[in-house]
């Protein structure tokens, strides 16, 4: 199975992201979706209707994000939020903006009155000459840091997100200064990933060699005032004394299908050697096609245990803005899924440690001494190969782990899986949903035919 670092998936898993639009009225340089702006389309109401209500039945997400494009251009915006405050179960309800109808004080109470607790605002330079031509829409800055002003009266939760790209990067630490009025919940920092220029024609990805030096000034200038970071897409070992700050994480995320092909892969020469190498993605292909391996500039950090090929990547539970448990593992609280699997380990000798379960499997480990398993679920297909189907699902194993000499840890496990899949068998009465599309495909999700070219 090809590593996680070749693929996207989610890892935060317990958060939910729902893209309802592809309209913006700015025009970013950097747009990671420009040319799927107008052509491509939201996750519709019913099938977001569908996803709710399957939380409200079955709990697994304590957040709902929504975003677009530009989300607050959604006509049926509040439609959605009434719909998730109601009916969904969610902690909080959090909107991906640039802020800039957030100007509009009734319009961004009417968002607080809705249920919206969290806004993470894009705010791409200290001050107007620099966002409004990132942008290119005068006047874009202003807006935003009006919206901005208005939320903090209102005392939701803010957070910023700056894309760090050849136009930015040398004013980071001027945003910090900029935004610190606000005392945000979170700044983030993501480095910008060459989605749809995958040779860089736009001149936007920034040499390590300038990047690294004017985002650590500027993580030393948020630490002064105080103000939590997090740094995506940056390798670790160039933020010094700040590297406890690098957050790969993803929701899980409903969207375009089309969009995950286009999402850049990474790597680094050092992942075999580096302690940090599960959580730091490295570089992207593209960087290391045009800036090279930066083998000289990137120090890994020395392993304490032996490295493997990794499968997936590290699993957390649900965000915390604040960053106080930005790393806390999912809750595995998910009692209709694990009532599956109940009680078959324990009369074998073995014992069920843990569930993690995402919109397109779950996955129970079970263990014996220093050995383990991992029983998969997926949704069920006649098509691909499994060990067992039942009415909703695939059943799978994987990870077969085992210490030398282990054949009586092997023989156990290999009844425990026999046990819990004759236990889902039964026990599914085909009610429990997985979903392994990732969002919209084919002709659905274009709000057009594509022009040929």
């Amino acid at each position: 199975m090809q590593s996680y670092k070749g693929r996207f998936e989610p890892t935060r898993f317990e958060d939910l992201t729902v893209t309802v639009d592809f309209h913006c009225h700015s025009a970013c340089r950097f747009c990671i979706v420009q040319e799927g702006m107008n052509l491509y389309r939201g996750v519709p109401f019913e099938r977001f209707q569908q996803a709710v209500d399957e939380n409200g039945q079955a709990p697994r997400y304590h957040r709902v994000t929504f975003t677009g494009g530009e989300v607050t251009l959604e006509k049926r915006l509040f439609d959605y939020l009434d719909y998730a405050r109601e009916r969904g179960g969610f902690s909080h309800i959090r909107l991906q903006t640039n802020g800039r109808r957030l100007e509009d004080r009734a319009f961004a109470e009417r968002l607080v009155e809705a249920g919206v607790d969290e806004f993470f605002v894009s705010l791409h330079g200290p001050d107007a000459a620099t966002q409004d031509y990132i942008s290119q829409r005068e006047g874009s800055f202003d807006e935003a840091w009006r919206g901005l002003m208005n939320l903090r009266d209102l005392g939701v939760t803010i957070m910023t997100n700056t894309v760090l790209t050849t136009l930015n990067v040398d004013h980071l630490a001027r945003i910090v200064d900029t935004v610190a009025e606000l005392a945000p919940a979170r700044m983030e920092w993501w480095n910008y990933l060459p989605m749809e220029d995958k040779t860089d024609e736009r001149g936007l990805i920034v040499p390590m060699e300038r990047l690294a030096p004017a985002l650590v000034e500027a993580l030393d200038r948020a630490k002064a005032h105080a103000i939590p970071c997090a740094v995506k897409y940056v390798p670790r070992c160039l933020l010094g004394e700040h590297g406890d700050v690098i957050d790969n994480t993803q929701p899980d995320v409903v969207i375009v299908e089309e969009f995950y092909d286009l999402y850049p892969k990474f790597a680094c020469l050092w992942e075999a050697k580096c302690e940090h190498s599960e959580a730091c993605l490295g570089l992207t292909h593209e960087y290391v096609h045009k800036y090279g391996w930066e083998a000289d500039r990137l120090v890994p950090a020395a392993r304490s245990t032996p490295w493997e090929e990794p499968e997936d990547g590290l699993a957390f539970g649900s965000d915390d803005p604040r960053g106080a448990a930005r790393d806390a593992a999912p809750s595995g609280d998910h009692p209709a899924w694990r009532a599956l699997v109940e009680g078959v380990a324990e009369p074998l000798g073995a014992r069920l440690e843990g569930l993690l379960l995402d919109r397109r499997r779950c996955t129970y480990r079970f263990v014996v001494d220093e050995s383990s398993v991992d029983v998969v679920l997926t949704k069920r297909s006649d098509e691909r190969p499994a060990l067992a189907r039942t009415r909703s699902f695939n059943v799978s194993y994987r990870n077969l782990r085992l210490p030398e000499g282990a054949e009586r840890e092997r023989a156990v496990l290999v009844r425990v899986v026999e046990a819990a899949t004759r236990a889902v068998a039964t026990r599914d009465g085909g009610a429990m949903l997985l979903d392994e599309r990732k969002g919209l495909i084919g002709p659905e999700s274009l709000r057009r035919p594509r022009k040929r070219s």
